[in-house]
């Protein structure tokens, strides 16, 4: 009796299998397939998070690059500055001529280097250039005072130095009236427009230096 009921239930099974197996089959299909679908994507998301930090990554570098690269440009040409010595805006007024001290804090010098005035206030150019510049040449490590031509005056203009000059890379700086570093494409003489072939080059004297000017 038992022996049947065993075997009676095994042939259900089978029934139960020969009717259903194929649709078992199939669903089973179907969930693998939406497993390995689920798992394409999570894989292209992963792949996509890590390229957006790669390229993060990269622009930071390549930023990072850029900023060092300017700096170290600029390494040279920060420490080159001009200002109006005190005092020296009408005290040679019979020589209509102006003393500014010129600063190369570095360690090399600088060369073609022009000097001259510009407005920091009021009607006038903010480069005065032309006639009203001097070019000193090279321009040693140190402080000097040197004359510029006075400019012409304005109801409220103030002046101030400017002065342009090549670093020993070859680039071309200007900083102007208002203290503002530049770099310019254009020769210091072509940027102040003086007029070529240069022949007198402006004499420097030490700032500490008692001579009169």
């Amino acid at each position: 009796m038992k022996l049947n009921v065993f075997v009676d239930a095994i042939e259900h099974v089978a029934e139960w299998l020969n009717q259903y197996g194929n649709a078992v089959n199939a669903v089973s299909t179907i969930i693998a397939t939406a497993i390995a679908v689920v798992g394409i994507i999570v894989s292209c998301k992963s792949i996509g998070v890590a390229n957006k930090a790669n390229e993060i990554a990269q622009k930071s570098f390549d930023y990072s690059r850029k900023k060092d690269r300017q700096e170290a440009e600029r390494s040279q040409a920060v420490l080159v500055s001009a200002w109006v010595t005190p005092f020296g805006v009408g005290s040679m007024i019979a020589q209509q001529r102006i003393i500014v001290t010129v600063c190369n804090g570095g360690s090399q010098p600088v060369y073609n280097a022009v000097v001259s005035m510009g407005a920091i206030q009021g009607a006038a150019p903010e480069l005065i250039a032309g006639d009203g510049a001097v070019p000193i040449g090279t321009l040693p490590p140190g402080k000097y005072k040197v004359r510029v031509p006075e400019p012409p005056h304005g109801m409220h203009t103030k002046f101030n130095a400017s002065v342009g000059f090549t670093d020993s890379r070859g680039l071309s700086w200007t900083r102007d009236a208002k203290g503002n570093l530049i770099q310019t494409k254009e020769h210091p003489y072509a940027y102040f427009k003086l007029s070529l072939p240069v022949k007198d080059l402006e004499p420097l004297i030490p700032a500490d230096n008692r001579r009169e000017l």
